[in-house]
């Protein structure tokens, strides 16, 4: 009987030594699982963060691009629309939203009613000839003596359908 015994505890004691490999198998297991899943979501916040920086950088880029060009822009359409410069920031803000510099500044300007584009006339300078002692100017009016045949026709052919000619003729 002791015989039966002893055997049934080396039985048991396989048995539990059995067991605690096995225990130790899962928890080895666990803890394994347990390692790749932290691995997977600090790679996963890692890559996270560097498109984060990479989203941030292209957007510093952009917006040094969109300032370069403002400045540009500003410089060379500030002499249309002189109060601009009052209103540079705000100009800026709005072409940073997306809008070129010319629409900015008209936006800007009308919205605090100081739009009032510079307006320049162009006059063509009168030309003199040189030479002899009256003053001639090139393009403008011809006299009788310096008319040829044809322009002298086409001027009273423009008299008459004015009505300059029948005036004349009667004496007015």
């Amino acid at each position: 009987m002791y015989r039966q015994n002893n055997m049934e505890n080396e039985d048991l004691s396989l048995d539990l030594d059995n067991l605690e490999v096995q225990a130790e198998e899962k928890l080895k297991v666990k803890n394994r699982f347990e390692k790749l899943s932290e691995k997977v979501i600090l790679t996963s916040k890692e890559k996270e963060e560097a498109l984060a920086k990479a989203q941030t950088s292209e957007d510093a880029r952009l917006n040094a691009e969109k300032e370069r060009d403002f400045y540009k822009d500003f410089s060379a359409n500030v002499s249309k629309y002189p109060n601009a410069a009052e209103y540079q920031d705000k100009i800026l803000e709005k072409v940073k939203g997306g809008y070129s510099t010319e629409d900015a500044m008209v936006a800007v300007l009308a919205k605090e009613g100081k739009l009032t584009p510079e307006v320049t006339t162009i006059t063509p300078p009168e030309t003199q000839v040189e030479g002899g002692s009256a003053q001639t100017t090139v393009g403008g009016e011809k006299t009788l003596d310096t008319m040829t045949p044809e322009e002298k026709l086409s001027a009273l052919t423009e008299a008459d359908n004015r009505g300059e000619l029948v005036g004349a003729l009667r004496g007015k």
